[in-house]
């Protein structure tokens, strides 16, 4: 009796955290699903010390464009379908599907926490308001996290968590929100299969 009572405590406990939680990220869902377009700065830092910046170009859904600063070479871009990494100086792009990226989270059409990924923490950080999670059928492959300002609500970082344990951070400045982007920003020649990595 008192084992299935504990049960039933616990159950009892779970369905008001999952509450507590859904509730909670309601308003960034709210945001990330009326963010159309955003443009901005971005600083890069990884665990490993490595420092980058440019700037950052966002189309929902399906549109992201990472342009960096020099001495970094790189430029990425995602169309909807792919996500193609381009190193200037060495002449080489790399594209995967998209939807085997963390970046395909705040890409798609509709935002949920609630659906095919699982948060792991909540945390307040003053103005900020971290949320991390996971892909629910496979939580060993990552972390994602995204930090929030409040009032108003904004995007202000994300970084990910590889299944290694390295993390990338980038945080965002300088952002204009709904404002019109050139389609050209988000554009990705189709790759040959030589060149793909599923």
């Amino acid at each position: 009796m008192t084992k299935k009572l504990g049960l039933i405590v616990l159950g009892i406990c779970v369905f008001l955290t999952e509450g507590r939680a859904s509730s909670d990220v309601q308003k960034y869902e709210i945001y990330l699903n009326n963010l159309k377009t955003l443009e901005g700065t971005f600083t890069q830092v990884n665990s490993k010390g490595h420092k980058a910046s440019g700037t950052v170009h966002i189309a929902r859904p399906g549109g992201l464009r990472l342009t960096y600063n020099p001495p970094s070479s790189l430029l990425i871009i995602a169309d909807g379908k792919w996500f193609m990494t381009y190193d200037k100086a060495e002449d080489e792009t790399n594209y995967a599907s998209l939807e085997n990226t963390p970046a395909a989270f705040i890409l798609r059409p509709r935002i949920s926490f609630q659906e095919d990924v699982t948060i792991t923490s909540i945390v307040p950080k003053g103005d900020i308001t971290e949320i991390s999670f996971v892909h629910t059928d496979d939580p060993d492959a990552g972390t994602l996290s995204l930090s929030f300002t409040q009032n108003p609500v904004t995007l202000k970082e994300w970084s990910v968590r590889d299944a290694q344990g390295i993390e990338t951070r980038v945080t965002l400045s300088d952002i204009k929100s709904n404002i019109s982007l050139s389609p050209d920003l988000f554009k990705v020649k189709d790759p040959s299969l030589i060149e793909r990595i599923f």
